[in-house]
This record gives structure tokens, sequence and C-alpha cells, in this order.
């Protein structure tokens, strides 16, 4: 097992296992084999993913209770990854999935088993959030 704790070290290692790489300062945005983007915040203790996967705007806001009810609920069964809501634009909220490592002691099997966790969950997230987008009705 290999340690990692650098953002640096860490954008070198996923080159190597195949994942494309940008750097927006200490932002990351992770593409795997499949054209999935996460986007990773690096700083000195931690390492935070995100998922995009809908506008709130995009779901059907009669069913608001049931669908916050059912994310909740899922995030049981998605460790170590969970569902979130980004607010960071407050007229754009966005449905997304998280995942953090810490670095003190981060090895390259971690990183990998956690990026694997959140490609696996975006599957079912999408087939969960299908049924309640404004299109699906």
């Amino acid at each position: 097992m290999s340690k990692i704790s650098t953002q640096a070290e860490i954008t070198a290692f996923l080159n190597v296992q195949g994942y494309s790489i940008e750097e927006d300062g200490s932002i990351l945005i992770i593409q795997d084999e499949d054209g999935l983007n996460i986007f990773a915040a690096v700083d000195e203790s931690q390492i935070e993913f995100m998922v995009d996967l809908c506008s709130v705007n995009d779901l059907n806001t009669t069913n608001v209770e049931e669908i916050y009810e059912k994310i909740l609920d899922q995030n049981t069964e998605i460790l170590p990854t969970c569902f979130g809501i980004d607010s960071t634009e407050s007229d754009d909220k966005r449905i997304v999935l998280v995942d953090s490592l810490a670095l003190e002691n981060l090895d390259t099997n971690e990183l990998l088993l956690s990026l694997d966790s959140l490609a696996v969950n975006v599957i079912t997230a999408h087939d969960l959030l299908a049924l309640y987008l404004k299109s699906h009705s």
C-alpha cells in the first residue's frame, strides 16, 4: 500500500491509473473511463469528492417531500458515499453525491475504492432520481 498526501501525488497516481485530470487551483476534475466527472477539493487535511446529479429545479416539486425522504433513506444504502444538496448557487441548488477522505494516512487503494464507490452509486442515484424528474412526468 502506497501512501499519498498531496494534490500533486494524487494527480500523478490517478493519471497512471487511467483517469483524466484537469486542475483548477485546489479543485481537481477527475474523469473516469466512462466519462464521469468527479470534482475533488484538496486541502492540507482532506480530499472532498462531489458528483453533480441534477438541479433541484429539474425535480417535480409536487413530490418534494417524498423525493427527500427517498434520498435520505438511500444514504444508508450507498455508504461511504452520500447524497447532499450543493447550495453554492441559491437559484440553482444541485443534488450531488459526496465523499471525503483524510489525507494524513491515505493509501492508494482507499482512494481508488472511494472513486469506484462514487461511480457505482451514480447509477443508483440516477435510477432513483429519474422517477422524479419533470421530464419523466
